[in-house]
């Protein structure tokens, strides 16, 4: 994705600084800021769906989650954000996550955090066997950061049962 040129990045830099203050409506306030033929820039679509994510907006994330991962399917975050809300929106679900993100862990091998979410997605399906084999997966790449992530992650409550 190309960089944005100030004064547009330093409205994403804030509309992130607002979210992480725990602000959506300012960080969305922030983005509108941008001029209009600016709006659909990657950089600038990225912070949007940040900001759908943090105002927990599943329906809109998940479209425009789609839309970028179907314009940028290189990009890990994206696929991450689209499968998360999906997990979170009308019409989706757990089996509707798992279904996005479970072939990105081929295409993504070097990114833990998706053989973890994977892992969490078949743990909520009751596919105990899988789960452990993915998060093997995770461990293997992400190390002691998938276990302190584990450790806590109410997903994985079954397998800490076994």
């Amino acid at each position: 994705m190309e960089p944005l040129e100030p004064p547009a990045s330093h409205h994403v830099k804030a509309a992130i600084g607002w979210i992480e203050l725990g602000n959506v409506p300012e960080a969305f306030a922030e983005l509108e800021r941008i001029p209009r033929q600016l709006q659909s820039l990657p950089a600038v679509q990225a912070s949007r769906l940040d900001c759908l994510i943090a105002g927990e907006k599943w329906n809109e994330a998940v479209i425009l989650a789609k839309s970028l991962c179907d314009q940028y399917p290189e990009e890990v975050g994206f696929w991450l954000h689209h499968a998360y809300a999906t997990r979170r929106c009308e019409a989706g679900g757990i089996k509707e996550a798992y279904e996005i993100l479970a072939p990105c862990v081929e295409l993504f091998p070097d990114e833990w955090l998706i053989a973890y979410n994977v892992a969490c997605y078949l743990c909520r399906l009751d596919r105990l066997g899988e789960a452990v084999a993915m998060l093997k997966i995770a461990r293997s790449v992400g190390g002691e950061q998938v276990n302190e992530l584990a450790r806590d992650d109410a997903d994985l409550i079954p397998l800490r049962e076994l």
